[in-house]
Formats: structure tokens, sequence, C-alpha cells
């Protein structure tokens, strides 16, 4: 049996472990059930509450309740990886299946976080290539593939590039999908696709912000009721973000897209 740890030490790490889960795109009820599962292991009782920025995360030492630590966080921006969702998640069934002290559990920790969460040049030519496949299977033809593969291919980069400036998430939506639209348009301009409607249409489905809009359902349907419904209205507001975007290149090009 392990000593039972610091409740000062432990809820470092749970803290960092919560962050990590959250900023990958993991809904609530995820996050609640294996931190509970690494709490309950070292002997505490814990709480987390999570909203769309911050979270509180509280505890509890079970034999002595005035032993009690509590947080308050941001939650960090991050890229969603389901690759590392599911290594923090089996990490914390390694904890209780092998009996892993906190300072084992540090150590693998803090392996799976030194793996980026994404290699950022296999994504762009995956997504650019789903994209495009995207845009054949809803009718596009072969100019249209290739203008929508090559926008992805632009698009995905400036989305990168302005979220490793700190620009807001707003932001980057609005410039992303005017870009990317724009390419599409162009396609059609110069008479590369005769499938305009598809072209510019399909520009912007990478951008489709499809985790966010699953988390919220996830958390209403376990009655995390509030977060739930404030990640919908968050994730309505990208969406509105990139038909802003489609919208300016629209208004720019003065083209009536489905007549042309």
């Amino acid at each position: 049996m392990n000593t039972k740890p610091d409740i000062q030490i432990l809820t470092n790490f749970l803290a960092e472990y919560t962050t990590a889960m959250v900023s990958a795109g993991t809904y609530t009820a995820r996050v609640e059930k294996c931190v509970d599962r690494i709490a309950k292991h070292y002997g505490y009782d814990v709480s987390v509450t999570i909203f769309v920025k911050y979270f509180t995360i509280s505890v509890m030492d079970s034999a002595d309740n005035s032993l009690r630590r509590t947080y308050v966080r941001k939650i960090p921006l991050g890229q969603v990886s389901f690759n590392r969702i599911s290594e923090l998640s089996s990490l914390s069934w390694q904890i209780l299946d092998e009996g892993l002290s906190l300072d084992e559990a540090k150590e693998s920790f803090d392996s799976v976080m030194s793996v980026g969460a994404n290699k950022f040049a296999s994504s762009l030519i995956l997504i650019s290539l789903a994209n495009a496949a995207f845009c054949r299977l809803f009718g596009g033809d072969a100019g249209s593939v290739v203008c929508i593969f090559f926008a992805t291919l632009v698009g995905y980069t400036l989305k990168f590039a302005l979220a490793k400036m700190g620009v807001n998430l707003k932001i980057q939506y609005v410039l992303t999908s005017f870009v990317v639209s724009f390419i599409a348009y162009l396609g059609v301009s110069y008479g590369l696709t005769h499938t305009s409607d598809v072209a510019i249409g399909s520009s912007v489905l990478f951008m489709m912000p499809g985790v966010f809009l699953i988390n919220s359902v996830f958390d209403i349907l376990n009655d995390n009721t509030l977060v739930g419904i404030s990640r919908a209205i968050s994730t309505g507001i990208l969406i509105l973000c990139m038909a802003v975007g489609v919208y300016i290149t629209l208004t720019l090009s003065s083209a009536e897209i489905l007549n042309v």
C-alpha cells in the first residue's frame, strides 16, 4: 500500500491533469470520472466544476474533512487531440490497477504531455484530403476538389499560425473562413470549377467545431446543463463567425453564387 500523498501535491497534480483533459477536448462527465478515480485511489474525495473558460477543483481528505484544498484554474485554448484524451484516461486506470505512487503517476503524465497533441504536417495533409473528399462527396467536380484541397492547405496553415500568435479564436474563424472561401471563389472566377455552390460551401467544412458541439450535447445529457448550454452557445458563435467570413467573400466578389 502506497503512502498517502500530501494533499497539496495531489491537488497540484489533479489540477494539471484536469487542465490537460479539458483543453484536449474532453466532455465534462469523462473528466469528472477520471479525476475522481485518481483521487479516491490516494484516499481523497474530489469535486470538479467545469465552465467554458475556468474550472474549480476541490480536494478533501476522506478521513479528515477539515483538510482540503480548492483551486480555480483558467482553461487554456488547446488543440483537440483524441490520442491525448485516450492516453490520459488510460493513465487514470493505470494508477488504479497498478497502484502507482503519485511520483510515478506524475512521471507518466509528463510523458504523455511531452508528446505533441497532433503532428502539424500529417494533420495538414490529411485534413486537406478529407475536405477535398467531402467536396467530391457533395457533388463537386474535379476543379472544385483541387481548389478545396489547396484552400484547406492555406486555411489550416493560417489558422495554426494565428493560434500560435494568440489571436482570439473568433477572429481566427472569421479570417480563415474568408481566406478559404475566397480561394474557392477564385477557382470559380477563373473557370476552374463549374460547381461553385459546392466549392464555396465545402471550403469551410474543416473548420466546423464538431467536437465542441458533441461535447455540449454530452454535457446536457449528463446533467451538466449549465456548461453544456454555454458550450453550445460558444459553438454557435464560432459557426456564425464562419458565416461572416464567407459573407465577406460573397460581398467582395458581388457574386450570386447559386446562379453562377
